[in-house]
């Protein structure tokens, strides 16, 4: 199910859809697109466990920039896949950014939008077989054999401080934004997404607001290099 109205045709070269998790990366993606004047933002619920926390972020972040956010509905694929008893896993989908990055090319074509963009960064590359470097760059040239409807990834270069860094030249107002894979309405401050986030901060200088997190994580060494895996 979408929430959306369709781009116009004549607007087509304009428009870019971004995947928008309501998380770092992406709501810098967004502000960055947004910069250009031809944002799309889609947020997927694809039964992820913190989907109430990723969406009102994105939500945010999109009311802080005046746009729509579409919402596309895969809850009931990853309901109909069976996990294993009494889990709850944080992504229930496997292959999960094939299958995102799939729906939202279908939907840029249908919103007769020209490209999409996906906030994969460099300290995501080799974590998981669907996150490393051949696999998007396979994806880019799938998406160029089948259509006219492009696939980037403009930060996928960046570590995650070099992200948040742009982030802070773009204005985005990162405590609006979601990192914590537990899905609780507050960051636990220990989780691996959180230290990374923590970490990337204090290594630019970035306050974060107090409470900000459940309660204050362990310390984090300040990383002279990217971190590529868990």
């Amino acid at each position: 199910m979408a929430e959306s109205a369709r781009t116009p045709a004549g607007n087509r070269e304009r428009s870019t859809v971004v995947l928008l998790s309501g998380g770092v990366d992406s709501s810098v993606l967004l502000h960055q697109v947004h910069e250009d004047g031809r944002a799309l933002p889609v947020f997927i619920d694809y039964g992820q466990r913190p989907f109430g926390p990723e969406r009102r972020a994105a939500q945010a972040q999109c009311a802080a920039l005046g746009l729509a956010l579409v919402r596309l509905d895969a809850s009931a694929v990853s309901a109909a896949l069976e996990a294993p008893p009494g889990s709850r896993p944080h992504s229930p989908l496997p292959h999960r950014n094939l299958v995102l990055v799939s729906l939202a090319l279908s939907y840029a074509v249908s919103a007769r939008a020209s490209s999409v963009a996906i906030a994969v960064i460099r300290d995501d590359l080799g974590r998981y077989s669907c996150t490393n470097a051949s696999f998007w760059y396979t994806l880019r040239d799938l998406a160029a054999t089948a259509g006219d409807v492009s696939v980037s990834t403009p930060l996928m270069y960046l570590d995650k401080a070099a992200v948040m860094d742009e982030g802070r030249r773009l204005g985005v107002d990162f405590s609006r934004t979601y990192s914590c894979i537990v899905g609780n309405e507050s960051h636990c401050g220990r989780c691996h997404q959180c230290e990374a986030r923590r970490n990337a901060a204090k290594r630019i200088g970035l306050p974060e607001p107090l409470g900000f997190y459940q309660r204050d994580a362990m310390p984090i060494a300040l990383l002279e290099q990217p971190v590529f895996a868990d």
